[in-house]
């Protein structure tokens, strides 16, 4: 495993975590002195965030990070279908955002609405992660197919030249 790749995967993924939490904070701002009972997250009502939430923050993206390099790595699953890889380590990721729910207090694990706006709050951030992907995938895709006509044309251009 490459520690480098892993505190990068780490660090954007925490980046990310905290954009959630802080733009959540700012959506709910008058009821955040509600939360303050409900969820850790939420302890400062909407004036920041605690360093013990940040540091569980922290653990929990290094756990998808984990995830991340574990169901994707060529050693272990040489034979395994993308789309297979992506189920197991979404599944995962939930587990262990879930787990880290209930043990580091961030929602009441008897609240079943909070459970549905965690399953919500889950689904789209992958929704949203999925449309970057195909966004960026398209430009990359597009680019690179200038790329390959541009070749070609300069390719059949010098072999005119040629001749």
């Amino acid at each position: 495993m490459d520690n480098k790749r892993i505190i990068s995967s780490t660090a954007g993924i925490f980046t990310l975590s905290l954009g959630f939490v802080s733009a959540f904070n700012l959506m709910l701002g008058g009821s955040a002195e509600e939360l303050r009972s409900v969820s850790q997250l939420f302890a400062l009502c909407g004036e920041g965030i605690s360093f013990t939430a940040l540091a569980e923050l922290l653990a929990l993206s290094f756990l998808i990070s984990l995830a991340r390099f574990l169901w994707f790595s060529e050693r272990l699953f040489k034979n395994m279908l993308m789309v297979n890889r992506v189920t197991f380590m979404l599944i995962s990721v939930f587990l262990a955002a879930g787990a880290c729910s209930v043990l580091f207090g961030w929602f009441p694990a008897g609240m079943w609405q909070a459970w549905v706006g965690f399953t919500f709050s889950f689904v789209l951030g992958t929704a949203v992660s999925f449309a970057t992907m195909a966004i960026s995938t398209k430009a990359e895709s597009k680019k690179y197919q200038q790329n390959l006509n541009s070749y070609n044309h300069s390719e059949e251009n010098r072999g005119e030249d040629n001749d």
